[in-house]
């Protein structure tokens, strides 16, 4: 797990919002290969382990066993994806949800992109630019912390939970047969996916005063 990630990872438990405390036992260069995240408010533990954090599930729960597509498959939806998502600078952070996991070494390799899968099939490693979330089917980050993010169909119900952890004007790719959510809007579409830009949020009411 890249390090700078960590900060935008959130409990799982039923409270108010609050950010992990990491404890790590080996580091990779930038990457946190053994640990454990803290949770302040409700004492929640959570497993790091060969750079996967277990946000939601247990170390050694049953994983998804979508097999990968052939090399040109994953070319091209590697090529989708950067496009999509506009990747162009080096370092965004986007999210990739279940079996595009599959295209994310070769999407950090175009890009050089900083990666987080989510729920990725089972043979799916961390590595550099990729990391990896185990969370059962939540999506537990912070607000605006990604750039863009791409869903398959199974992690599609996800949709508006990714809209939320997207930042204005970041990117969000779904399956064409997914409907769109509140604060997103349309950019394109194919036969296979979509493609929305997280509209800018409300700023907070300023309050004026009299001097």
């Amino acid at each position: 797990m890249f390090i700078e990630l960590v900060d935008h990872l959130r409990c799982v438990a039923a409270h108010e919002e609050t950010w992990l405390v990491l404890g790590a036992d080996r580091m990779e260069g930038r990457r946190v290969a053994e640990g454990r995240l803290g949770c302040p408010t409700c004492r929640a533990a959570y497993a790091i382990r060969d750079g996967v954090v277990w946000l939601g599930l247990e170390p050694g729960a049953p994983l998804p066993d979508e097999p990968a597509p052939d090399a040109a498959a994953l070319e091209e939806e590697a090529t989708r994806i950067a496009a999509f998502l506009d990747l162009r600078e080096p370092g965004t952070r986007a999210l990739l949800g279940g079996t595009l996991g599959h295209a994310a070494h070769l999407v950090a390799a175009l890009t050089e992109a900083e990666l987080l899968l989510v729920d990725p099939p089972a043979a799916v490693r961390a590595g550099e630019g990729v990391s990896i979330l185990r969370t059962g089917g939540r999506l537990p980050l912070a607000e605006a912390s990604m750039r863009g993010a791409a869903l398959d169909a199974r992690t599609a119900p996800l949709l508006a939970e990714a809209a939320r952890t997207t930042r204005d004007k970041g990117r969000v790719v779904a399956p064409a047969a997914t409907p769109l959510v509140d604060g997103l809007v349309e950019l394109a579409r194919d036969a296979r996916q979509w493609v929305a830009e997280r509209e800018a949020r409300a700023s907070a009411p300023v309050q004026l005063r009299l001097v």
